[in-house]
């Protein structure tokens, strides 16, 4: 006989195999039960992991301490305050250790995909993260108790948040291949000022243990490196914009302000939960448009948009069977939302300066498309049918995977996909730069130099001095820039060649060696540090070809209008006229040269 399962009320109870279900009246074919559905079977591993969840058994005092400090040890990045009460953003070095924990022997170079679930307090964002990494624990440890971190979930009646600031994740599908993803839990939009209760643990075990000013605490060994460990590895830098200022030194602007503007601008996926649909138009839809739009303009050059997933959370088990169905479900949200924008007054600036740049802004899903990549609508229902459940998991994590890749597709086209040391050193500038200033954008090719610099080798060295003309003659065409660079470039080159006496003429050496070197640096320039030629009342586009995701900016990541990047030059044939050139400078030299050698 095959595995046990359990069936849906009203028989949750009882157990059968396959041979004794099919003899029970219920099971009967078009058989309903009391409420109209008909019995399921039920994996019972599902059964019990998702009640665990949903209906978790009463714990101890040092069960639930133990709880609050692996949720502890989860936390990315947030808020606190230093000795002196001065705020200052926390990095917990949670990014590189689960970097480090997921390493394989086989692993090679990892291109990290960022998940970030937002939403409301209460909505069910840590539950959501939850479920994704069950349904993926599942698959590999078939008993009740999960192997891999996950959030703690509060209750649906409490509106008191669980926990503080960001967390973060591994998915179990991916942590061992090349494309992981990370799940990041942020606080609650809504949290206000109420401490969560993972921040009360905190104080009472600071306050009971004060296990850093006692090396004879009564806490030792282990746990008590553990947590000195994670102290040294936490990163603290002062927050100047908020010193002296009360409202900014509060963790609901964190939560606001600061917080979007790492997640929107390096995350793949915005996962938004949402418990109560009918509330999309009257309170969730302004929020969520205000959470993008305050990071929007607060980078340069940013390679891709993030894709959103909306998840509404909690949906009642007696909707159409259709809505189950994410393509379905996704064209009938839309549909109901259609016109939304036009009754909120508080969208009604977004609406006019989005239009002023061109864009056409009919529908609710238009003014959404300014801000993501794709809008994917995917319902979870409300607890009771696991089985359910689980398969709308598995689809929302199918979700998750693919946009994930559509995004990595759109970076590494552009030459912007971050491997995973790549995108801790990107992880860090931000963290430095918006703890200086959340006003000034974030700009990825000034960063992108600073983490990768320009080689030393022949494309870079004419790649840097291209760049300096650029910055020194700003009227100046790319071709203007590579004529001007001619002469120096053959001048190397015959250098080069008489230097380490390589056999073969210039010419021919020029085109099987030298020439390759030319041609990177002039990509790389026309694809990286030359701006698109648009122009709106005498202000320039600012992005280059590889980080024009958002249309047309300038320098402080306003938006000017729509549109592709537009170049001022022609790669092919401008291209074809400096090699021509640098060729020509050669045969002159080579010319100069024999003139001057005795006949």
């Amino acid at each position: 006989m095959s595995s046990d399962f359990s069936i849906r009320e009203p028989c949750e109870n009882e157990s059968f195999c396959d041979t004794c279900w099919d003899k029970q009246p219920a099971h009967k074919p078009k058989k309903r039960g009391l409420d109209s559905h008909a019995h399921r079977k039920i994996d019972r591993l599902v059964d019990e992991r998702y009640r665990i969840i949903f209906e978790p058994p009463s714990t101890s005092t040092d069960e639930q301490d133990a709880l609050y400090k692996d949720e502890e040890d989860a936390t990315w990045f947030g808020i606190g305050h230093n000795r002196a009460g001065d705020p200052v953003f926390e990095d917990y070095g949670r990014y590189t250790t689960l970097m480090a924990e997921s390493l394989s022997p086989t692993s090679t170079v990892r291109y990290p995909h960022l998940v970030s679930f937002i939403g409301q307090t209460g909505a069910g964002k840590s539950a959501v993260v939850k479920l994704l990494i069950n349904y993926q624990d599942m698959k590999v440890n078939r008993t009740a108790k999960a192997k891999f971190s996950s959030p703690l979930v509060g209750s649906v009646n409490d509106n008191t948040p669980v926990t503080a600031d960001v967390h973060l994740y591994a998915d179990p599908h991916t942590i061992l291949t090349d494309t992981l993803l990370l799940y990041a839990d942020c606080e609650g939009l809504e949290g206000g000022e109420s401490l969560p209760k993972n921040e009360l643990y905190k104080m009472r075990g600071s306050a009971s243990e004060n296990w850093l000013q006692h090396e004879n605490s009564s806490e030792s060994g282990p746990r008590k490196r553990e947590k000195l460990g994670k102290k040294r590895n936490k990163v603290s830098r002062k927050i100047s914009w908020a010193l002296g200022d009360k409202e900014k030194s509060k963790r609901e602007f964190a939560v606001t302000e600061l917080y979007p503007k790492v997640l929107y601008t390096f995350s793949d996926v915005v996962v938004f939960v949402l418990r109560n649909p009918k509330t999309f138009e009257s309170a969730v839809l302004q929020k969520l448009i205000a959470w993008a739009s305050e990071s929007y303009e607060k980078s340069l050059g940013q390679p891709a948009l993030p894709h959103i997933i909306i998840v509404l959370n909690a949906t009642d088990l007696a909707i159409d069977a259709s809505q189950w169905d994410v393509t379905e479900a996704t064209r009938k949200f839309l549909s109901d939302v259609e016109t939304s924008i036009e009754r909120i007054p508080a969208l009604q600036a977004q609406l006019a300066y989005w239009r002023a740049t061109g864009r056409s802004i009919k529908t609710t899903k238009d003014l959404l498309e300014c801000y993501y990549s794709s809008i994917t609508i995917v319902r979870i229902p409300a607890k009771g049918r696991y089985m359910l459940m689980d398969e709308q998991v598995a689809k929302l994590h199918t979700q998750i995977v693919v946009k994930c890749s559509e995004s990595h597709y759109k970076k590494r086209k552009v030459h912007m996909l971050s491997n995973s040391e790549d995108l801790q050193l990107y992880l860090q500038l931000a963290f430095d730069h918006f703890s200086r200033n959340l006003d000034d954008p974030f700009d990825f090719v000034k960063a992108a130099l600073k983490i990768n610099p320009i080689p030393s080798d022949f494309s870079g060295n004419i790649l840097k001095l291209a760049i300096a003309i650029k910055d020194h003659h700003l009227s100046w065409k790319v071709v203007e820039i590579f004529a001007h660079l001619s002469p120096m470039v053959a001048s190397c080159i015959m250098l080069d060649i008489h230097r380490h006496r390589r056999l073969g003429t210039p010419k021919q050496l020029l085109e099987d060696y030298y020439m390759s070197y030319c041609e990177q640096a002039f990509a790389y320039f026309c694809d990286r540090h030359w701006p698109c030629k648009f122009e709106k009342q005498g202000i320039r586009c600012a992005n280059s070809c590889s980080g024009h995701a958002k249309g047309h900016q300038n320098a402080k990541g306003k938006v000017l209008a729509k549109g592709a990047y537009d170049p001022s030059f022609s790669y092919g044939d401008d291209l074809w006229r400096w090699t021509l050139k640098v060729e020509s400078e050669i045969n002159k030299l080579q010319i100069s040269k024999d003139n001057a050698e005795p006949s």
